[in-house]
């Protein structure tokens, strides 16, 4: 007996004079593969969909027209008062204010009026609309500068309009200076006249004139422009590498979403890592007849109860697969490594496997080396119901659920809990290889002579 064999029984060997045996060994429960390793599996979809994006992103950044942008600055001067009211000749802007006025459609139709070098009644509308909707105003805190930045198309015409309405704000805001100054004298005007027909010389009428006199010698001067727009020489809207980077970003993370969508929409097994995951139990990988390591791998799992150690003489397994070639590649895997110990696997029909398996007997078998093991397979029909399975699990040691990758994991999963915790070890098989290469020999019937390799 080669030493693998004695390998897997090495914790089971007995005496003969052993009266107490050990419970049953399961396996451990699989632990949880982590949410962002399940994700990573679906790198093929993340590749593609982050391929996806960024080309897009490439394409949309070498179609979108550049804009520029042209700032006018310019300092606005407060009014002055009524002098009758006996404050100060100065008030305080609000730059608030200013920047709403700014942002009108009369400063804008006036700054039309100045591009079409037409008088304010003739000015285009639309013009004016598209001046509205293209300016953005700023006033830095604690100052009196208000800036105005237009955004368009074409630099030269961006900093045009600029320029435009920056004058077409200062004339109107030194129309209404210049208008609140003639009423204020206007007043002051009548205010003395109606002193001086009374003969009244009192110091009243002093003051009004040396207010007067002094408003006149103040001119108007509602503010000025401190930084003329000039055409940008770099666009302000984003270049092709902002938009390659968004691509690279935004790629990433849709095609995450999207590797995380399709693993929670897939309902195929796929990989051992999500056989283990929805059943619980560690998945046992056996990529072809020829894996002997999955094959040892399967026996030793098969091997946990030791009460039903396999490959014991006269041992017996169930096979079940929803492809019938994938139950003759286990089988095979299974034949290969116990002819190579000396031993035999004989393929039986469900229908002959009539008497419970009871507990081990003589287990000297574990160390002697001239013991022959031998298997019993019964391959369970694909068709064949939950039912019908369970049933044999008395009257084998284990049963081995093969599955494909494209197999269904929920069916899978419901016929495992079915058949788990009723005798016989169940183990899961991820089994790559669908069917058996032609050609290939087949583990012996029942009939036929057993084979000692």
């Amino acid at each position: 007996m080669s030493e693998t064999l004695n390998t897997i029984g090495a914790e089971r060997r007995r005496t003969r004079d052993d009266t107490v045996r050990a419970r049953p060994n399961r396996p451990e429960p699989a632990d949880p593969t982590p949410a962002w390793r399940r994700v990573l599996h679906r790198w093929p979809t993340i590749l593609s969909t982050w391929l996806v994006v960024l080309a897009a992103a490439l394409v949309a950044g070498l179609l979108w027209p550049p804009t520029y942008q042209a700032t006018a600055s310019m300092t606005v001067t407060p009014s002055a008062v009524n002098p009758l009211t006996g404050d100060s000749g100065f008030e305080e802007v609000e730059m608030q204010t200013e920047m709403a006025t700014m942002a009108s459609q009369r400063i804008t139709l006036r700054a039309a009026a100045l591009l079409q070098d037409v008088p304010v009644e003739e000015a285009d509308p639309a013009l004016a609309e598209d001046l509205l909707e293209r300016l953005s105003t700023t006033a830095p805190d604690d100052t009196q500068v208000l800036r105005v930045t237009v955004t368009g198309d074409d630099p030269n015409q961006a900093a045009e309009r600029a320029n435009a309405l920056a004058t077409a704000y200062l004339a109107d805001r030194g129309e209404d200076v210049q208008t609140t100054a003639d009423d204020t004298l206007k007043r002051i005007d009548e205010s003395i006249a109606g002193l001086e027909r009374s003969d009244d010389d009192s110091s009243s009428l002093r003051q009004l004139r040396e207010q007067r006199t002094a408003l006149a010698l103040i001119a108007p001067t509602p503010g000025r422009v401190i930084s003329e727009a000039t055409p940008p020489q770099e666009p302000s809207s984003a270049g092709i590498p902002l938009f390659v980077a968004g691509g690279v970003v935004g790629g990433l993370v849709l095609g995450a979403l999207a590797g995380a969508f399709r693993e929670r929409a897939d309902r195929s097994v796929r990989r051992p890592d999500r056989l283990a995951d929805g059943t619980g139990s560690p998945a046992v990988v056996l990529n072809s007849v020829d894996d002997e390591d999955g094959a040892l791998e399967l026996l030793r799992r098969l091997s946990q109860d030791e009460d039903r150690a396999v490959p014991r003489p006269g041992s017996r397994i169930a096979v079940h697969s929803a492809l019938p070639g994938q139950a003759t590649v286990v089988v095979q895997a299974l034949d290969a490594v116990v002819s190579s110990w000396g031993g035999t696997v004989e393929v039986v029909d469900t229908r002959t496997l009539t008497d419970a398996v009871g507990p081990l007997g003589d287990t000297d078998w574990l160390g002697m080396d001239d013991t022959t093991p031998s298997l019993l397979v019964a391959t369970v029909p694909p068709r064949a119901g939950a039912a019908e399975l369970a049933a044999l699990t008395d009257r084998v040691d284990g049963v081995v659920l093969a599955v494909e990758p494209r197999g269904r994991l929920r069916r899978f999963q419901e016929r495992f809990e079915r058949l788990s915790g009723r005798g016989a070890a169940v183990v899961p098989a991820f089994v790559v290889q669908r069917q058996v290469r032609p050609g290939t020999d087949a583990a012996p019937a029942r009939d036929a002579a057993p084979q000692h390799r």
